[in-house]
């Protein structure tokens, strides 16, 4: 008998059957859970205005303004609330990665006019890019909201919002509905990530912090290689949910998850009197760092002016468009690429296109997140070195993997393409793990989450770029690793750049 490898475990998982095929007499839990869920997804609309309530009134008793923490603040040792906060947000960020990843997975049975919504694959490219475009414009926004406001509550909002946009995917008819419904997706998201990162990075301000972040983005991994079962999910015939019902499931899990989030996630303290007597002043890049004169600190240009007080900030907005090209078009597009390279079926590529790239992703952002946060300790500027050398070795790795489609008499089969794009998820993995610990040791680290938003913007508006243009080219005749292997040579100069950041002086 053949080895029964993780990705056939994974589809026995989904399958409810053996490693022969043969189905099994009891339903796993898996496939129970999910039906369960799908019995009671026409709940959402009332569960979302109940945690909507339920998270008003808790930020209206608790301070609905975010309780700033100052550069100067002693590091404390993470508290129990630090970890439980990672581990609740790891299933916000995975669901909002499964539902990102899903759209691209369901390609085919959504874009098919007998069960879904007849539409070109440039069509298709532009309900993802309405995602980006709302997604990168209101990143910024939402940034800024979670360095004023309380982040636990901004995170509430972006899980309800999300839950209902999920449920409504699954009810769009038409081709105007789904893109509206995709494009307020973005309204959602935009508010999650600065916040979560922020309210992490807050709870871990020393040598935990790339760790912290790195576990908390693994969630997204997790997220997209479900997602890459997701044809699996919709089409089990233990489930039997279609692509419809998938998106309503997973829409009410949201909102139900939403009360867990409300009873586990805290927002950080700041430390007593006696604390911060108690415990030395953290190191803080100086140059970065203004003191506070005026009453408005968090006025918008003030918080502009202070962001963009050297060239750190707009190297990391180039940097992260420069990596957000082959991040978000192997999100969107790396599926249907492996169908036209390889020849194989929607069911097989998606598992193939999500499964490694992740788990390459996966084992990177831990990695990399320890790795960075021991070579910290003896170079402040570890953190930066890390994902640069990351992206130097991966760029060429997708160039390569790429060359077929750009016309060189090469032949590269599956497993080999596999295995050179992963290691655009080993530099992600790096960057995810990196990026905010990065970012808070060249500015006011009270402006992070507006800081991460500027980031988001300009990365997400690339993904938009990107996914609107694979669609273009593929109906245009251009294989879809033309695009690819271009993102490949961004990824190259992306790794260069982060060598030009300022220098971070060591302190023995």
């Amino acid at each position: 008998m053949a080895p029964f490898s993780l990705p056939d475990w994974l589809s026995w998982f989904f399958h409810s059957s053996d490693a022969t095929g043969a189905p099994v007499k009891d339903v796993n839990f898996f496939a129970e859970f999910i039906r369960g869920c799908s019995d009671h997804a026409g709940l959402t609309l009332l569960l979302a205005l109940i945690v909507a309530v339920a998270a008003v009134i808790l930020a209206v008793r608790n301070g609905l303004r975010t309780k700033s923490i100052a550069p100067n603040t002693p590091v404390l040792a993470p508290s129990k609330w630090a970890w439980i906060a990672v581990i609740v947000l790891w299933v916000v960020v995975m669901l909002n990665y499964f539902d990102r990843q899903l759209l691209a997975v369901l390609n085919t049975s959504i874009t098919d006019a007998q069960q879904g919504i007849q539409m070109s694959q440039e069509q298709f490219g532009l309900v993802t890019t309405a995602f980006l475009i709302v997604y990168a414009a209101l990143s910024p926004v939402g940034g800024y909201l979670a360095d004023r406001f309380s982040r636990k509550f901004i995170i509430l909002c972006s899980l309800v919002v999300w839950s209902v946009v999920t449920w409504m995917t699954g009810k769009a008819d038409t081709y105007g509905e789904l893109i509206f419904w995709r494009g307020a997706m973005g309204v959602s998201e935009a508010f999650y990530i600065p916040a979560a990162l922020a309210l992490i990075s807050d709870y871990h301000r020393g040598s935990t912090r790339s760790m912290a972040t790195g576990l908390h983005m693994s969630g997204i991994y997790a997220g997209q290689i479900l997602a890459g079962y997701g044809a699996w999910i919709a089409s089990s015939p233990s489930t039997m949910l279609g692509w419809r019902l998938t998106f309503e499931t997973f829409g009410f899990i949201g909102v139900a998850y939403a009360l867990v989030v409300i009873f586990l996630l805290r927002d950080p303290q700041v430390p007593t009197v006696a604390e911060s007597e108690a415990t030395p002043p953290p190191e803080v890049n100086v140059s970065a760092v203004k003191e506070p004169t005026e009453a408005d600190d968090f006025g918008i240009g003030h918080v502009l002016r202070s962001l963009f007080t050297g060239r750190a900030m707009i190297l990391l907005l180039i940097m992260y468009a420069f990596a957000g090209f082959a991040n978000w078009f192997l999100m969107n597009w790396y599926p249907r690429l492996l169908q036209d390279m390889f020849n194989i079926s929607e069911a097989e590529a998606g598992p193939k296109a999500t499964f490694w790239i992740n788990i390459a992703k996966y084992a990177s952002v831990l990695l990399a997140a320890v790795v960075a946060d021991i070579w910290y300790r003896r170079n402040k500027n570890a953190r930066a070195y890390v994902p640069g050398l990351c992206y130097l070795l991966a760029g060429p790795c997708v160039i390569i993997a790429m060359l077929p489609a750009l016309g060189v008499p090469i032949v590269l089969g599956l497993t080999a393409t596999l295995a050179l794009v992963a290691m655009q998820g080993v530099a992600q993995g790096s960057l995810d793990a990196t990026l905010m610990p990065v970012l808070r040791s060249n500015i006011d680290e009270r402006f992070s989450a507006t800081g991460y938003g500027l980031l988001n913007l300009t990365s997400v508006s690339a993904g938009a770029i990107i996914s609107w243009l694979g669609g273009f080219l593929k109906d245009s005749g251009v294989p879809l690793g033309v695009p690819l292997g271009m993102a490949g040579v961004l990824m190259v100069i992306c790794g260069l750049l982060f060598f030009f950041l300022p220098k971070q002086k060591n302190i023995n």
